[in-house]
């Protein structure tokens, strides 16, 4: 797995230096960001306390759930809400998703179908995925709890996906998935980096304290950790997150690939790729976050691909549900499932099976 492929980055200027200077910032602080810091963290956090104020008291049912994180995007939230919503379907547990929508031609409240071609790429991703649960893509999250009502009467579980700052909807249980982390004294400590303008982070470490379970994302050189026992206190689940990908579809032994991906931290899944492979890739085409393909777009990619000599592509599921309209067949492609192993034995699918059954007040039918 030698070699440092080839990077194209087509996330336009103000994305790639946005990227870049969070970056340098991250390692070494220049004194007056943290001066900006310190003037426009409290007001942010004084407009976030003041919305959140208004979240009400969640109905009886149906059970809702919030998935979200303190980062502005990457941590792997939908990959998460599909893992929990396919392992309670194959329970026989009803219920919904509901997503922004990002990315949409059409950023209407509505309810999705894979081939939705307005939708939003995770919207179509989560309902290919999903097929017995219904997804709904709603700009604002009180108007697709409606709309998933609606649609889905009978849901057991209406999942918010992204929404743990959001204010309008009362849930049942927050989930909040934490890409940085320490251990101090056997318990786990949030932590973050700068916050918007000034880096990739939403809130700071004090905003996991809103969320009654914490979701560790591993990587795979980490070692085993020791998770509390059910109950005791906030509760801490681990997972470590993968690709799979059929043998038929990987590029053939020896033969040069490239990468494509429009998503927010392209680096882990081109990391996948060449586990995958067994090589490096030749090229990666890094794309901005929820991009829009066309033919235009794929003849620009394929004839990257020619003039790098690589006779095959990855692509990222989210992606390939929109550059496979105008994919040519006569291009090997291979589109990787992410899939999540949890740690410890215990799933937030089982977590939320136990608050179903045990919840007196939820007044649910399960099976």
């Amino acid at each position: 797995m030698s070699g440092r492929p080839v990077i194209l980055d087509w996330r336009g200027p103000a994305v790639r230096g946005l990227s870049s200077l969070w970056e340098r910032w991250e390692v070494e602080e220049p004194e007056w960001i943290r001066g900006a810091a310190r003037l426009t963290d409290p007001v942010l956090d004084a407009l976030l306390a003041r919305r959140l104020r208004s979240r009400g008291r969640p109905p009886a049912r149906p059970f809702l759930i919030s998935v979200g994180n303190l980062a502005a995007g990457g941590t792997g939230k939908t990959p998460v809400v599909i893992d929990l919503g396919e392992t309670l379907s194959r329970r026989g547990i009803t219920g919904a998703v509901v997503t922004r929508g990002y990315g949409a031609r059409r950023p209407s409240t509505r309810v999705v179908a894979a081939g939705d071609g307005d939708a939003g790429d995770e919207a179509r991703l989560m309902a290919s995925r999903l097929p017995a649960w219904t997804v709904v893509q709603a700009p604002r999250r009180e108007h697709g709890v409606v709309a998933a009502l609606r649609a889905a009467p009978d849901a057991a579980v209406i999942v918010l996906e992204d929404a743990h700052q959001t204010a309008a909807v009362a849930r049942h249980l927050d989930v909040l998935i934490l890409d940085r982390w320490r251990l101090a004294d056997g318990r786990v400590v949030p932590e973050t980096g700068h916050r918007l303008p000034w880096g990739p982070y939403r809130e700071g470490p004090a905003g996991a304290e809103r969320a009654a379970c914490w979701l560790l994302s591993l990587v795979q050189d980490d070692g085993d950790i020791a998770l509390p026992p059910p109950g005791a206190g906030r509760e801490i689940l681990a997972y470590r997150r993968g690709a799979v990908c059929p043998d038929l579809d990987l590029p053939p032994a020896g033969k040069a690939f490239a990468v494509v991906s429009g998503i927010a931290r392209p680096e882990r899944f081109e990391a996948e790729c060449a586990r995958l492979a067994g090589a490096a890739p030749r090229l990666c085409v890094r794309c901005a976050d929820h991009a829009r393909y066309d033919a235009a777009t794929v003849r620009a990619l394929l004839s990257a691909g020619e003039a790098h000599g690589a006779a095959a592509w990855f692509v990222t599921e989210k992606d390939w549900i929109k550059l496979r309209d105008w994919w040519p067949p006569a291009v090997p492609v291979a589109v990787p499932s992410l899939i999540l192993d949890w740690t410890g034995g215990r799933s937030l699918a089982d977590l939320v099976e136990a608050r179903l059954r045990g919840d007196p007040g939820a007044r649910l039918r399960l099976p």
